[in-house]
């Protein structure tokens, strides 16, 4: 409970320094309705998401250079998984314990998706669109996070350290929980997390607290044995490059007029009515 507590309070304080930040947009305001703000912004999560799942066809130097440090630094980070998983069960404590706990509901999902809905319906109440638009950015980077770790865990099929099957059992095509190891989903939901925010929220003291908060989600994950460092490694990596992607995207479309046009529009009938959908290429 006192975890849970934690977790709120820090949810609750992002929304507060995030509108304190942005008071000074209100020029940017707009008085779009409800309808048109869910379109615009249905419109905005599919192009994320398709430019993201693309975005590998029209890799460039820099992106390849990015992914092969990742990778490097994933394989550098093999050697370690033994020495600090046995460094991590001899410093177990009370403390330990409870600092950890806390540090694992910031990679849980839900927590994720609960600030993101507050933000998201803060925006729309107080007519704030940067606001609005912080909580879409942070569902999207969540929706992908978890498309692409979800992948990579099944395809991999690494076995956990609980297991003791060892840091190098991988076999590939594996669904079971206990063989789903690399890379860590807390981890990178966590640093999809606190990327987003900070970027979005462009203050040092906020992105050192976000930061932290996503390295401790990390340490949770090999203090409580559920992962190799190497996974939390490149989870960290995954949610740190997602968010900025996210982030990176949205910021195209803004600057652009966009190419897809998502269009919500009430139904009306003898027989009851409803919502229509529309997608314009």
């Amino acid at each position: 409970m006192k975890q849970t507590t934690l977790i709120i309070t820090f949810l609750i304080s992002i929304v507060t320094l995030h509108a304190q930040v942005n008071f000074d947009m209100d020029q940017n305001k707009t008085n779009s309705g409800f309808i048109h703000n869910i379109s615009s912004d249905a419109t905005s999560f599919y192009k994320t998401s398709l430019d993201f799942v693309q975005s590998p066809f029209h890799f460039d130097s820099r992106d390849f250079l990015t992914t092969g440090i990742i990778t490097g630094v994933t394989a550098l980070a093999f050697t370690l998984d033994n020495s600090i998983r046995s460094g991590m069960k001899k410093n177990h404590s009370s403390t330990m314990d409870n600092l950890t706990n806390a540090g694992e509901k910031m990679g849980a999902a839900q927590y994720g998706l609960a600030l993101s809905g507050v933000l998201y319906l803060s925006g729309q109440i107080v007519q704030e669109p940067e606001l609005r638009k912080t909580g879409l950015m942070l569902a999207e980077a969540l929706f992908l996070n978890g498309l692409t770790t979800g992948i990579l865990k099944v395809t991999i099929g690494r076995s956990r350290p609980y297991g003791n099957d060892g840091n190098t059992d991988i076999d590939f095509f594996r669904i079971n929980d206990e063989d789903n190891s690399l890379p860590s989903g807390h981890t990178s939901t966590a640093f999809a997390i606190a990327t987003v925010l900070s970027q979005r929220i462009d203050n040092t003291y906020a992105t050192i607290a976000l930061y932290s908060f996503a390295g401790l989600t990390a340490v949770q994950r090999i203090y409580a044995d559920k992962h190799w460092f190497s996974d939390v490694v490149l989870g960290a990596a995954l949610g740190t490059v997602i968010g900025l992607k996210v982030v990176n995207l949205n910021t195209e479309y803004d600057n652009q007029d966009s190419s897809v046009k998502m269009n919500v529009y009430p139904v009306l009938g003898s027989r009851g009515y409803g919502a229509g959908l529309s997608l314009n290429f």
